[in-house]
C-alpha cells in the first residue's frame, strides 16, 4: 500500500459514517520531506517541522509560542509527551502523532470533534509504529487496520452504538488484533463498580481503584509504589496525565483509560504489543468520552 493510500483511505476517510472528514492530512518525514498529503494540506515550512520535532524531544518547547503550521498558529493543548502533540484554534485544531520515522498530521474543523481527529490520526500512527517494531518477525499487512480487513480507521463508531457494556468488552476490547487478543479487559465505574468484564479479569480490590483514581486526579501518585490490579504490581510508564495510565510487568502490561464515568482497562501479554493494547483501550475510551459516558 502506498503512503498516499494511507492518507486518502485512512486519514481522509468518512468518520463514523457521518459524512464528515478531516480538513487536511499528511504523513511527513522527521526531516520535513512530504511522504504523502491531501490536496488541502498547507505548505508547511521546514522550521515548523523542526520546532515540532524539538517539542517531541523536549516536551513543552512549543507551549510558549504555540504550534505553527504554514504560518497558522495553534494553541498547544494536552497531548502525550514525546508521542502526540495536539493544538486548538477556534472551532478546529490539529493532532500530530510521531512514529519511528514520520509524523502523521490531521487537522479538523467542526462538526468533526477533537476526539474523532485524535482517534483517526493516533490509530494510524500506532499501527505504523507496531508494524515497524515487528517487521522482522512477521510480514507487513496490506491493510493498515488491525480490527478488520473491510473497515477503515474511521468506521469504529458505527459498529459500537447501542450496545450493552458486556458487548463493548467482548467484541471491542477482546477483539482479535493481528491474531492476538488482550488477556483481560473490563469497564469499571469511578466508584469501583464493575460495569462489564472478561471472565478472566482479576479480582481487584477497592483500594486499587482508589489508587488509580487518585493518580488521574494527581498525576504521579502511583509512580513510587506502582500500579496494582488484583494484587499484581505494574511499573508505571509514560502515560497521559489525567487521561491514560500505562503499566508494564515483564513481557506484558496494562492500559487504563479514564472516561467521564468509567475506567476502560486492558491487560496484555506477548505476543501482543504495548501499542496494540493502547490502541484498543484508548480507542474505545475516546469513543465513550465523545458519547458523554
Amino acid at each position: 500500500m502506498s503512503w498516499q493510500t494511507y492518507v486518502d483511505d485512512h486519514l481522509m476517510c468518512d468518520i463514523d459514517g457521518t459524512g464528515h472528514h478531516l480538513t487536511a492530512a499528511a504523513i511527513i518525514g522527521h526531516d520535513g520531506s512530504v511522504w504523502a498529503q491531501s490536496t488541502s494540506f498547507p505548505q508547511i515550512k521546514s522550521e515548523e517541522v523542526s520546532d515540532i520535532m524539538k517539542d517531541f524531544d523536549e516536551p513543552g518547547h512549543l507551549a510558549p509560542t504555540g504550534l505553527h503550521l504554514a504560518g497558522v498558529k495553534y494553541m498547544v493543548i494536552q497531548g502525550e509527551s514525546g508521542a502526540v502533540i495536539r493544538g486548538k484554534k477556534g472551532s478546529g485544531g490539529i493532532t500530530i502523532k510521531k512514529t519511528g520515522q514520520a509524523l502523521v498530521f490531521g487537522s479538523y474543523e467542526e462538526p468533526v470533534t477533537p476526539g474523532q481527529c485524535n482517534m483517526v490520526v493516533e490509530r494510524l500512527g500506532d499501527y505504523l509504529i507496531d508494524q515497524a517494531r515487528n517487521s522482522e518477525n512477521r510480514p507487513r499487512k496490506e491493510n493498515p487496520n488491525p480490527f478488520s480487513e473491510k473497515q477503515s480507521s474511521c468506521e469504529f463508531g458505527e459498529k459500537i452504538r447501542s450496545m450493552s457494556w458486556q458487548t463493548y468488552v467482548d467484541d471491542h476490547l477482546l477483539c482479535e488484533i493481528e491474531g492476538n487478543h488482550l488477556t483481560h479487559a473490563a469497564i469499571i465505574g469511578h466508584d469501583g463498580s464493575v460495569w462489564a468484564k472478561s471472565g478472566s479479569f482479576p479480582q481487584f480490590k477497592p483500594e486499587e481503584i482508589t489508587g488509580i483514581m487518585n493518580d488521574f486526579n494527581e498525576p504521579g501518585t502511583l509512580a513510587p509504589t506502582g500500579l496494582y490490579i488484583g494484587g499484581t504490581k505494574y511499573m508505571v510508564i509514560q502515560g497521559e496525565p489525567g487521561s491514560v495510565i500505562r503499566g508494564k510487568k515483564g513481557p506484558g502490561g496494562v492500559t487504563v483509560k479514564k472516561t467521564n464515568m468509567a475506567l476502560v482497562i486492558g491487560i496484555y501479554d506477548e505476543p501482543m504489543t504495548p501499542g496494540q493494547c493502547n490502541m484498543i483501550v484508548e480507542r474505545l475510551g475516546d469513543y465513550l468520552i465523545e458519547q458523554g459516558l
